[in-house]
């Protein structure tokens, strides 16, 4: 009675032994071991250049070839501030131009700026512009030709003004002049003067009250020409830099014409974005014979290839998997197999005392 008793017990030890333990399913290592995972990070976006930095680096240029420092002046910054909104609007189209073919001294002396030099020749000033993302970048661009670098190193130079305008591009404008040394405008300027506001008058054909305000229409730029549309108007989008005499002379039509259609006042002042109709009864252009679709003619035999489907097959997209070995099993099982074995000698050990006892 007692060996029954002494085997059911060690029966029961091992049953609960292997209930505590039960074998793991076995997984094959892989050498592949899928990348970590780098939190994400913002890429550091370059700082635009200021017109401080701007004028402190030709500065530096001057000092470095024994030239005299430039004074910033609030005329030259309003200039080079005007000049980059207008290479900034037109995506660097305007370049050096100004309105009705104004030149940089003209602009100058009709803000105030006392420009020293022969006036006829639009006397001691200059102007550079480019597309760069730092000061140090502007001065190497301009450093690479003579003309260039003599706006930034010329003796004859007392007054600097820049500025910054972004677009597609950043958009960097210097301006350096000479003021004459009263501070005082020049004779000639007199001239010039008075000759400002009608040469805008005769360019435009709008009133003198607006050149001597300043409110200076558009620069001039290139128009390009609309298409017709199935009733026959054709719609200008005006843009950046457009006047209506030069919508007017792209279409073939006059400045009163397109006033007549647009219902526009005696003095007009267009703006970037209006849409101005051009043209009425106008035809529309053939279209392109390349864009027209061609269509397959009557009892035309196709020919049709099946190509059978493949069975699709799930695939796991976790790492790629390897056989499973022995080695895996033990690695993964070491516990349960160890409390196999120790369940199993002591069963036999007690096999063993039942032995003795029987004899």
């Amino acid at each position: 009675m007692k060996r029954i008793w002494t085997l059911s017990a060690m029966l029961f030890l091992l049953i609960g032994l292997l209930g505590l333990s039960p074998l793991a399913r076995a997984e094959a290592s892989s050498a592949f071991s899928p990348p970590e995972q780098d939190s994400a990070t913002e890429t550091p976006q370059p700082s635009l250049p200021t017109a401080g930095e701007i004028i402190a680096a030709v500065n530096n240029l001057r000092a470095s070839r024994g030239l005299n420092i430039l004074t910033t002046n609030s005329i030259l910054m309003q200039v080079a501030a005007d000049q980059a909104s207008a290479l900034a609007a037109s995506n660097g189209a305007i370049g050096h131009e100004r309105p009705c073919g104004m030149t940089l001294g003209q602009d100058l002396l009709r803000r105030g700026f006392p420009l020293a030099g022969a006036l006829s020749l639009d006397g001691y000033r200059s102007e550079n512009w480019g597309t760069a993302y730092t000061a140090e970048e502007a001065i190497r661009m301009w450093l690479g030709d003579e003309p260039h670098t003599d706006t930034m190193v010329d003796p004859n130079r007392s007054d600097i003004g820049a500025a910054v305008a972004v677009s597609d591009q950043t958009y960097v404008v210097l301006e350096t002049a000479l003021s004459t040394a009263s501070g005082q405008m020049q004779y000639e300027a007199a001239g010039i003067l008075t000759g400002i506001p009608m040469t805008v008058t005769a360019c435009y054909g709008e009133s003198t009250q607006y050149a001597e305000n300043s409110l200076l229409p558009q620069y001039s730029i290139p128009v390009a020409r609309a298409t017709a549309l199935p009733n026959g108007e054709v719609i200008h989008e005006v843009k950046y830099g457009q006047a209506l005499w030069s919508i007017a002379i792209q279409y073939g039509t006059t400045i009163d014409d397109l006033r007549r259609l647009n219902n526009l006042p005696a003095t007009p002042v267009i703006y970037p974005g209006q849409k101005l109709i051009v043209m009425k009864g106008a035809t529309q252009p053939p279209p392109d014979a390349a864009l027209t679709p061609t269509l397959p003619a009557a009892n035309v035999a196709y020919d049709f290839i099946v190509t059978p489907i493949a069975t699709y097959t799930a695939i796991s997209t976790g790492a790629p998997q390897s056989p499973v070995t022995t080695g895996d099993f033990v690695r993964q099982n070491g516990m349960a197999i160890g409390i196999l074995i120790f369940s199993f000698a002591v069963l036999l050990i007690g096999f063993g005392i039942l032995g003795r006892r029987r004899h």
